[in-house]
Parts: C-alpha cells; sequence; structure tokens
C-alpha cells in the first residue's frame, strides 16, 4: 500500500507577518527594480519608489471610504495601475476579490452581480454598477498609511475559480496560506534578492498572481509583460533578462509550444545566442496536462539558446492551495514522463513543504501503488475551504482530480468530471486529446460529453485539414471507445475559461446548437464532481 503522508498533520507555525508587511520588509532594497510595460514602453521602479507609490495609493484608496476588513472587487491585470491597487488595498487590510474577466455561458453582468452579493462589497476597482462605488486610483502620499496590522489568519485575498464547472466559486485565502504557499515555492525554486521573475502571465490566473507577490516577498526584480504582447514578441522580454543572474518563470504546456515556434522563427534569421536563456533557472510548468512531445520540442529549439532542461519544474497547483501542491524538477524526458498504452503523464514529484498529499478509493482508503485513486491534500497552504470555516491543516480536501502515486511520486489522470464511462470503460479527456494533438495537421483538440460517448473537436493548422476518420480511428484503437463523432472547427468555436481550460460542457451545447454536433445530448455517464 502507498500513502506518503504524515502521521500527524503538519503542525509548522504559521508565519509572523501578513503580505503587507512581508512586502514591507523588502521596500528598502533600492538595488531591486519592479518593471511594467510591453518591448515598446517600459517603466521601471526600484523597490522604495514602488512602496511609496503603493502606500500613496492606500492613502487615496481611504480617503475614498475604504477601510480595513472591506471586501472590494477588481479585475487584475498586468498593467501598474492593477498591481499597486491590489497591492494597496492589502495595505490598508481591505480584502481584495479579484474576478475573472469572462465567464462561459454566464453573462458577465450577471457573474459580477452574484459576486457582489456574496462578498457583501461597496467598492471596486475598475468594475461600474452594482450599487458599486467605482474607485479611482488618486495617490494621497500626505495620507500614506504604515502597513494594517493583521494576524496570519486574516483574509489576504479572495480568488474565483475559473468557472470550468459551472459558476466559479470563491476561494479566501488567509495570509498564512498565501506566505505558506510563497515559502514553499522559494524553497523549490532558490530564488532570492538579485534574482528575477518574469510573468507573462495574466494576474487574474493564480501563477500569474502568486508568481509576481512570490517575487516580491523575496525581494526578486520584477519583470512584468503584457501577455499579449509578450506572445506577439516573446524575443524582446527573453533579451531583457538576457544578462540577469538567475532567471525565475512559469510556462504552462501551451506557452512550451509557442515559445519554441517563435524561437524557431528567430533561429531562420540569425544564429542562436548561447547566452539567452543560461541565465534561466525555473521555468514552472502546469495549469494544464504536460505532454511530452511538446517538452521535447522546446528542450531540443532552447538548448542552442542556452536552455538547460533542470529549469524545468513540472507542478500540479490549484488556487485552493493558493498555487503549488507538488513539483517536479526535470532530469530527462525518460523519468520525467511515465506511459500507459498511448498516453505519456508527466511526473509531478511529490507535495511542496507544509503540505501532505493522498490518494484513496472511493471508500477513503489508501490506494495501492499505482492504483488511481482520489488526489486529496491537507495542510498550512490550503484555504480554509469554499464555506471560509473548514480548517483543511487538519481536514483533508479533495481536489476533484484522480491520479495515483507510484513510487511516491503523483502522475495525474485528469479531473473526475472529466472522465467519461462508455459501456464500463473509463476513459479521461485530456489522455484523448494527447492521442488526437499528435495527429497530422492539428493545432488544437478538446473533448467534450456527447451523446452515449464523447464527441472529438478539432482545430486545424493554418491552411491545412484534417483527415477526422483517421483521428476517429486512432482513438478507437488506442482506447478500444469510439467517438461519436470527430468535428473540425476553427479555432473560435473553442472556448475556454479565464485560466485556459476548455468549458466542455458548455462548447458542447453550442456546437450542437450550431449543427456541428448532431443530435440531442443525452446524459454522459460520469464521475460527478463534488
Amino acid at each position: 500500500m502507498t500513502d506518503i503522508t504524515a502521521p500527524e498533520p503538519h503542525t509548522t507555525p504559521p508565519p509572523a507577518l501578513t503580505l503587507p508587511h512581508a512586502l514591507a520588509a523588502q521596500a528598502h532594497r533600492s538595488d531591486a527594480t519592479v518593471t511594467f510595460g510591453t518591448s515598446a514602453r517600459r517603466e521601471t521602479l526600484t523597490y522604495p519608489e514602488f512602496a511609496e507609490q503603493v502606500a500613496a495609493v492606500a492613502g487615496g484608496f481611504a480617503a475614498q471610504g475604504v477601510g480595513p476588513g472591506d471586501r472590494v472587487m477588481l479585475r487584475i491585470g498586468n498593467s501598474r495601475e492593477s498591481v499597486l491597487a491590489l497591492l494597496a488595498l492589502m495595505h490598508l487590510g481591505a480584502v481584495p476579490v479579484s474576478v475573472k474577466p469572462r465567464v462561459p455561458g454566464a453573462v458577465v453582468e450577471q457573474y459580477l452581480a452574484a459576486v457582489t452579493r456574496q462578498q457583501q462589497a461597496r467598492h471596486a476597482f475598475r468594475i461600474a454598477g452594482h450599487g458599486l462605488t467605482e474607485l479611482q486610483l488618486d495617490p494621497r502620499p500626505d495620507r500614506a498609511p504604515e502597513p494594517a496590522p493583521g494576524n496570519p489568519e486574516d483574509l489576504a485575498f479572495v480568488q474565483y475559480t475559473s468557472g470550468s464547472t459551472g459558476m466559479p466559486r470563491p476561494i479566501p485565502l488567509s495570509h498564512r496560506a498565501v506566505l505558506g504557499n510563497i515559502e514553499a515555492i522559494r524553497q523549490v525554486s532558490g530564488m532570492r534578492a538579485g534574482h528575477v521573475g518574469l510573468m507573462a502571465l495574466p494576474l487574474h490566473h493564480d501563477m500569474g498572481l502568486i508568481g509576481i507577490l512570490t517575487a516580491l516577498v523575496q525581494g526578486a526584480d520584477v519583470v512584468l509583460e503584457d501577455p499579449g504582447t509578450f506572445l506577439r514578441r516573446p524575443m524582446a522580454a527573453l533579451r531583457l533578462v538576457r544578462d540577469a543572474e538567475h532567471v525565475h518563470s512559469a510556462f504552462p504546456d501551451f506557452m512550451l509550444r509557442y515559445l519554441a515556434a517563435r524561437i524557431t522563427e528567430a533561429a531562420d534569421k540569425e544564429a542562436p545566442d548561447p547566452q539567452l536563456l543560461r541565465a534561466w533557472g525555473t521555468v514552472y510548468c502546469g495549469a494544464e496536462p504536460i505532454r511530452r512531445e511538446s517538452v521535447r520540442t522546446f528542450l531540443d529549439t532552447t538548448a542552442p539558446w542556452g536552455f538547460a532542461p533542470s529549469a524545468l519544474v513540472f507542478c500540479y497547483g490549484l488556487a485552493e492551495a493558493v498555487l503549488m501542491a507538488t513539483s517536479y524538477r526535470l532530469t530527462d524526458l525518460g523519468t520525467g514522463f511515465r506511459g500507459r498504452g498511448p498516453v505519456a503523464h508527466a511526473c509531478l514529484g511529490t507535495a511542496v513543504p507544509g503540505l501532505d498529499l493522498r490518494v484513496v478509493d472511493e471508500a477513503g482508503r489508501a490506494c495501492a501503488d499505482a492504483e488511481t485513486g482520489r488526489v486529496q491534500l491537507r495542510g498550512d497552504t490550503l484555504f480554509n475551504g469554499y464555506d471560509g470555516a473548514t480548517d483543511h491543516r487538519t481536514t483533508w480536501f479533495d481536489t476533484g482530480d484522480l491520479g495515483r502515486l507510484d513510487a511516491g511520486l503523483l502522475y495525474l489522470s485528469g479531473r473526475r468530471s472529466d472522465r467519461v464511462s462508455v459501456n464500463g470503460t473509463n476513459v479521461f479527456a485530456a489522455d484523448v486529446e494527447q492521442v488526437a494533438a499528435a495527429e497530422p495537421g492539428v493545432a488544437e483538440c478538446v473533448v467534450l460529453p456527447h451523446g452515449a460517448s464523447f464527441a472529438v473537436v478539432v482545430v486545424p493548422e493554418r491552411g491545412l485539414h484534417i483527415d477526422t476518420d483517421r483521428v476517429a480511428a486512432r482513438v478507437a484503437a488506442d482506447f478500444a471507445v469510439a467517438p461519436e463523432s470527430v468535428v473540425e472547427v476553427p479555432h473560435s468555436a473553442v472556448v475556454r475559461t479565464a485560466s485556459g481550460k476548455p468549458a466542455r460542457t458548455y462548447m458542447a451545447a453550442r456546437l450542437e446548437e450550431g449543427g456541428l454536433l448532431p443530435g440531442p445530448l443525452p446524459q454522459v455517464a460520469t464521475t460527478a464532481h463534488p
């Protein structure tokens, strides 16, 4: 039997500081900088300058009626103004409530109204209506306060789930949980003052938000890129940190593929610079299934530019654990992936410091080695339940994911809600997507619930068409289960949440309404999400 949990819950004392106090402890670093903007226009502030601006904005918010404990809704962008607003609210002891910019299948105004009611919010930043007082970024250095007093169990901020399985749910996170996860990330990466944190993910995504907070708490230089600009001109951002001592960043699987393509284009125009990526010491990869072919292509492409495979860190994370729950630093592709039939699952390693992890069956018993079961967590960096009243330091949290422990290392199968049962055979959507995406001409693939089985929706590479019969035959051969249909669609037909997850049920309904998926959608036998 395999159970890597400790016999008793973790008893590590909570951090002594709140986030604002941890940030204030780094404000003296005149040699550390925060850089905002795009390759065309950048703005750089020293840490003391940045801290002064945060305090001045906090004074302005206080003058507009915001006080300790107030919940303030905001859409967090990657601009200087958004980051200042977020940090200034926490500086005051208010609780920022980060809302998603879009929710599949929901009218945005209805979603915002629901959040306003749930959070009993009175103020908002860059959100109008709903009876909210819209805050202005009006710095008041003459009223700049000291960081609000507080304790580690106070709320730092509220995130919302992505909405991939329904209306987004609130995730209240304490200072204790956030600082605990930031410390765990530091132990995995070795980040410290003098290093650089390059963040090109949107800050409404937990990888982006916790990424920048981690760099600020460690006193590292921060480079915050506009995501759209980074995707259009990634080489400019990579050159910006070429001469850094040590670079930390985070790229989901799709960004590995995208960067490989852009770097290949650059190599057609110029000789590879072996120093460009030499300083990259940690690149976290998570948030979506990690594909062996994506990693192989990325490593092959970046090797002439100085990137070391050991810089890649595969991780399993969830907003309920603040961000990172497990990690595995890559050594080579052979040990980084383990295959089961046609599918290779990435090794996601062991639980980060401060967390316990176990895999159990439906009865709550520890699974045997390599047996798939329910992934559960407990520990210091977990939230206190969706109700804010469940102590997951002692109570196991069921993540909704299925996976297995193999020699103590986690391999994830997928969400329980993404497991389809067809005539007694269980198939995971992510596994089918991995196989279908490897077929010629397929640029993107999403598996949807449909009929008594599932449908495979494929997006072609530019200028190509896909042999859908071949894709169907490949899936049927590899999984012994035939899809109801394989449908080629344009990229615009793929609907994802603000966090990049496919909105499967919503997509299926839309494609059926548009006639691309034939017939009604009978109930598909799935394992329900709690």
